[in-house]
């Protein structure tokens, strides 16, 4: 997996491959697929891969199932990194008014 890529994409990639050898006559079983996934996915998913081999029997799992579980682990890495992004950004901003910018609402007071 790439680290800019996203799920959908990487599985959408990893079941292309998995169905070009099945038209070779290669097939993987749909648990083999998923432990390649889950096997290859990029360092910011280590610890909801942990979780899931640990809580989570992949004979008895879909990959519509892993890829749900993966997408909401994404989802919070994505909301978490977007509210880290805004207080910097705010943090910047007070830093600049306090650094002698003038503000119309202080002037004066």
């Amino acid at each position: 997996m790439k680290t800019t890529e996203s799920i959908d994409d990487y599985v959408s990639r990893v079941k292309a491959v998995a169905n070009e050898m099945k038209r070779n006559d290669k097939a993987l079983s749909e648990v083999r697929v998923m432990e390649k996934i889950l096997r290859s996915l990029v360092r910011k998913f280590d610890y909801v891969v942990v979780a899931i081999e640990e809580s989570k029997d992949l004979t008895q799992m879909t990959i519509d199932e892993l890829v749900g579980s993966l997408q909401a682990h994404e989802q919070k890495i994505k909301l978490n990194e977007e509210s880290e992004n805004l207080e910097q950004v705010l943090q910047s901003k007070l830093h600049v008014n306090e650094g002698g910018a003038s503000n119309s609402y202080t002037r004066g007071r």
